[in-house]
């Protein structure tokens, strides 16, 4: 006598069966959330400097591309020009960006960060480590490195995924 078929054959004829499970998606979802609700610590701050979460990220961007034009940034973290030239403007008067002509366009600027940026930018980055260190304070450090490792991977996956969709998803 044959068994009847499992619930996995069912399905994978009706439809294949999704192997990233929907509480690990929503696990991921909720995890990236919480640390864009990070707060940028204002003790991170050198007195009379205050930034937002979007200029942290900013910072953070400038610093990986630096230097970059000011559309450049505004492609790569998905927001129109004049939001994006708004929350520059605010930087460059707070002193955290340098904003020079291009020399290849004098109509472009590019963007970089000033020494005072990068040592903002370097306070709060230890602020947010604090926070996480925190939050896995009871891992090995197997489970850390296992976690980062998986996070590189996860990355480049869907950069990868990315790419492959022509930036559709």
């Amino acid at each position: 006598m044959t068994s009847p078929p499992s619930d996995t054959m069912t399905r994978s004829t009706k439809a294949p069966v999704a192997r990233v499970s929907a509480g690990l998606e929503r696990s991921l979802t909720q995890v990236a959330r919480a640390i864009l609700r990070l707060e940028v610590p204002t003790s991170a701050l050198p007195e009379g400097v205050s930034i937002n979460r979007t200029g942290h990220w900013l910072l953070v961007r400038v610093s990986e591309q630096a230097p970059v034009r000011l559309s450049d940034i505004a492609e790569s973290v998905e927001l129109d020009l004049s939001t994006i030239s708004r929350q520059v403007r605010d930087l460059v008067a707070a002193g955290l960006l340098l904003k020079e002509p291009d020399p290849a366009d004098g109509r472009a600027s590019l963007l970089s960060l000033t020494v005072q940026g990068a040592a903002v930018l370097e306070a709060v980055s230890e602020s947010r480590r604090q926070v996480l260190d925190a939050a896995i304070s009871g891992w090995t450090d197997e489970e850390r490195t296992a976690l980062a490792n998986g996070m590189l991977r996860l990355d480049a996956g869907l950069h990868h995924q990315r790419d492959a969709d022509g930036g559709t998803r």
